[in-house]
């Protein structure tokens, strides 16, 4: 039965998420323990699209669940792939000025805030001149304002 290599395949493919599901756990408590200021505001489980521009009529469009972890000149985004498998941890800066207390930061480019979603726009430095789109959906009340006092100045609004 196990003669065919495509059992190996599907075997070493479920451990391999199995060993970056705990490698993203373990880095999301360290970072929270490292990064965390006294006045952060921590929100879990936020839905949310990443949508990633790749060139000329290519795009891709990665659906998760995010925690966040907001300190005074950053935003930690943390992906819950499938809604409970740890993934990608973006952390989000307001400007090139007050990059102390972050960890491989991104610069947040612009944001745009709706009645019910915050997207978020920012330029990795892979990806070559190509944008990538963070939006969280279905934000109560009180998450849409801690998000936008936070945003307040900080950065670039679009419309």
């Amino acid at each position: 039965m196990f003669e065919l290599p495509i059992y190996y395949f599907f075997i070493a493919s479920i451990f391999s998420a199995i060993i970056v599901g705990i490698y993203y756990f373990i880095q999301k408590k360290n970072i929270i323990k490292n990064y965390r200021q006294e006045n952060s505001i921590e929100l879990k489980n936020i839905s949310g699209t990443i949508i990633t521009d790749k060139g000329f009529l290519s795009w891709g469009m990665e659906l998760g669940t995010f925690d966040l972890l907001i300190n005074d000149n950053s935003i930690f985004l943390f992906l819950k792939s499938f809604g409970f498998i740890p993934g990608r941890i973006t952390n989000l800066f307001f400007s090139n000025s007050n990059r102390k207390n972050t960890k491989r930061a991104v610069l947040l480019r612009e944001y745009k805030i709706d009645p019910k979603s915050v997207k978020f726009v920012y330029y990795p430095d892979h990806l070559m001149n190509r944008s990538r789109q963070i939006i969280l959906k279905n934000l109560s009340d009180e998450q849409l304002s801690i998000l936008e006092k936070t945003l307040e100045g900080k950065s670039r609004r679009f419309y």
